[in-house]
């Protein structure tokens, strides 16, 4: 497979399928809907910025596409970061929104993860480049410190702005979360059994917003340790503008 190289600002963002075989072609079913169950194979065409295959996994638990955290930040000015040394997340899962203009909603959902020490976090990235996203994840609640929090960070030319949601929950052992673009806004909300959905807030971002998947890391937290984030499926939805 020949890998997509894209050259931004921030430096050589690799963007390669990753290496378990090829793709399976899009669902023929609804061309509104696109789902992976991630049961032992690809059912979308991913794209991975920085592979790193050591820190992937359908085997580890059957049924669910694990990512190991390790060491890795996209957060401000990556290459200045003190914290990280420059050391640029890896493994950041992405698909192409085939939706044009239209509203949509990405959802996944994440089990046996618990995020112990400072951002350590696992969920779902609107992403550009890494200097230009929309992470909306559940992590280590380093502002407390102490237990999780889910936590969006929107990024734009390489300044973040932070939203630590008033409705959460530590704790959790299994969660979904999920994203949906209406309009200029992009509301994110969390669910703990994937029925009763608590919507979190919402947020413009100037980004261009081509590209949307899942993200497990570390930070620039070199002491932390690497946990496996188990991904049981992801769905990308378009919506009806205006409606819910």
């Amino acid at each position: 497979m020949k890998p997509l190289v894209s050259l931004t600002l921030a430096g050589a963002v690799v963007l390669a399928v990753v290496a378990f075989g090829p793709a399976a072609p899009l669902p023929k079913g609804n061309p509104g809907t696109l789902y992976d169950p991630f049961d032992g194979k690809f059912a979308l065409d991913w794209k991975v910025v920085r592979p790193d295959a050591d820190h992937v996994s359908f085997k580890k638990v059957p049924g669910s596409l694990v990512i190991t955290t390790q060491r890795g930040s996209i957060h401000g000015k990556s290459q200045e970061d003190r914290l990280s040394e420059g050391t640029l997340a890896k493994n950041i899962h992405l698909i192409d929104i085939p939706f044009k203009d239209g509203d949509w909603s990405a959802t996944t959902c994440v089990t046996d993860f618990t995020p112990v020490t400072t951002y350590h976090q696992a969920g779902l990235i609107l992403y550009d480049d890494d200097d230009n996203y929309l992470k909306w994840t559940y992590e280590y609640n380093w502002r407390k410190p102490g237990g999780q929090t889910f936590h969006l960070v929107a990024e734009t030319a390489g300044v973040p702005v932070h939203d630590q949601p008033e409705a959460n929950e530590s704790g959790l052992k299994k969660f979904w979360l999920r994203l949906c673009k209406r309009g200029d806004k992009y509301v994110y909300a969390w669910s703990a059994e994937g029925e009763k959905w608590t919507t979190a807030g919402e947020r413009a971002w100037d980004g261009k917003g081509k590209r949307v998947g899942l993200i497990a890391k570390n930070g620039g937290n070199k002491d932390a340790a690497e946990l496996d984030a188990a991904f049981e499926f992801f769905e990308l939805r378009s919506l009806a503008a205006g409606k819910k």
